[in-house]
């Protein structure tokens, strides 16, 4: 202390007590966000050790089912029939099903078509049968050909899982819901990019998909391996101007439920541009839900805690991102021994952070628990998911990063829906200002590609 004034040592010129205890405050609201998917997975554990499930019953809620894969041509050309030998041999029904092929083509390709063709009409054991439809704009055009009940949808590139199916079916029946959403996995693991791809996806579908629904009473439409209430997607359709789909039937309280153990496995992004690519797209669609149904949510009909089940999912997200960047990134950084190392913070600090720590901790290892649980033949995923938390600060980092600093899209992934960007803008300009471009009549998709989208009910 000079003359009775303390030394300027920080921003503010504030005493040090003052900014520790600031400090300490932003970090405990920080941490508690960050600590809300520890205590939904705690919950969601005691839960099912409390509560018995009734054993699944193959032929409950069975009967006729359709089920729609989009392509893509020339990019799908190569794998879409061995997707329709896949489903009609492997996957599993009791009942009677109808595939439903839907293709374009910017321009003709006469063997590719040719090769689609041939299957229309083809009929399988089982009572199963193929439609080939050649619809130039999206799905919309199939669903009213649709007369079942439950309608599944898949992308041309993936391979559900044989019972997948049958699971979804009797969770949907189970949870009264009108939407199920299965998991996704990368079932081409070559190489590094396809390996951290495959754990993320684990741990977003196995843990955090599930904690989420708990904290916000629903889950979200992902694009793909979902199985529909044919007559609820009926009514709605496919949003044509939305990256993601948007979120029209949260206000009108219907309800998705995640179901992870109906899995299906899907291709890698072809390299980083396309996966960044592919997280952009993602990220414009959460953006532009966001930004149209913020306002619309507080005139819904909805109970008070599907109301603030939405704003979790949509208000809430970048509050929980600066949490997670402030938890993961900066709070080491301050605390490492080449700044201010731990043992010099306050007494309240230092439990803040090491009840953080704890938190993460179990998550960690509850993860790669599940993972060995529901991977036991995959080894290598273990490992994954294990580096996935002993480097989250990095995708975090990395996460935080290409939300707030992208400015213009990488080029397009050659296996997912494409999307005309507004140049030189952020996303959230682009998203503010309606300047996001048209979809294009390129691949029928769901609009947002199979990505992690949007809650299409009850409040990715």
């Amino acid at each position: 202390m000079l003359g009775g004034l303390y030394p300027c040592s920080n921003l503010f010129c504030a005493p040090p007590d003052v900014v520790e205890a600031i400090y300490f405050v932003v970090l405990f609201c920080a941490n508690v966000c960050n600590c809300l998917t520890a205590f939904a997975s705690i919950y969601l554990i005691l839960r099912r050790a409390l509560r018995e499930l009734p054993p699944r019953d193959p032929t409950a809620c069975s009967g006729p089912v359709s089920v729609i894969v989009p392509c893509y041509l020339p990019n799908e050309q190569h794998i879409i029939v061995a997707t329709v030998e896949h489903i009609v041999n492997r996957l599993e029904w009791p009942g009677r099903m109808t595939l439903y092929v839907v293709y374009n083509s910017p321009h003709a390709l006469p063997e590719a078509e040719a090769a689609l063709r041939a299957l229309e009409g083809r009929a399988y054991a089982g009572g199963r049968s193929v439609r080939v439809i050649e619809a130039a704009e999206n799905l919309n055009v199939c669903l009213g050909g649709v007369g079942d009940a439950h309608v599944a949808l898949y992308d041309a590139d993936h391979r559900p899982e044989p019972g997948s199916l049958v699971a979804m079916m009797h969770h949907l029946c189970l949870r009264k819901c009108h939407v199920v959403q299965g998991s996704t996995y990368i079932r081409r693991t070559e190489g590094l990019l396809a390996r951290a791809v495959d754990a993320e996806f684990f741990v977003t579908h196995f843990v955090y998909f599930p904690a989420m629904e708990a904290l916000a009473g629903t889950g979200y439409f992902g694009g793909s391996n979902a199985l529909w209430q044919a007559s609820v997607l009926r009514e709605y359709g496919f949003h044509r101007s939305m990256h993601c789909e948007d979120a029209r039937i949260i206000l009108d309280g219907h309800r998705i439920r995640f179901c992870p153990t109906a899995r299906s496995g899907e291709l890698a992004p072809a390299g980083a541009a396309a996966l960044m690519s592919q997280r952009l797209r993602w990220f414009i669609g959460w953006e532009q839900c966001t930004a149209k149904y913020w306002l619309p949510l507080f005139r819904s009909p909805l109970p008070p805690l599907r109301k603030l089940g939405f704003i979790y999912m949509f208000h809430f997200r970048w509050a929980l991102l600066v949490s997670a960047f402030l938890g993961a990134v900066v709070n080491p950084i301050l605390m490492s021994p080449f700044a201010y190392p731990l043992w010099t913070w306050s007494t309240p600090v230092r439990y803040c952070t090491y009840i953080t720590l704890l938190f993460y901790s179990f998550v960690a290892a509850y993860s790669v628990c599940s993972c060995v649980w529901h991977e036991r033949y995959r080894p290598f995923s273990w490992v994954g998911v294990a580096l996935f938390y002993a480097l989250g600060w990095l995708y975090i980092g990395w996460h935080a990063l290409h939300r707030c600093a992208a400015r213009t899209p990488p080029p397009p992934a050659p296996l997912s829906s494409r999307r005309v960007l507004g140049g030189g803008q952020h996303p959230d300009a682009r998203v503010v200002r309606g300047n996001v471009g048209e979809w294009k009549a390129r691949k029928p998709l769901l609009p947002n590609g199979g990505a992690v989208a949007v809650p299409i009910s009850a409040g990715r």
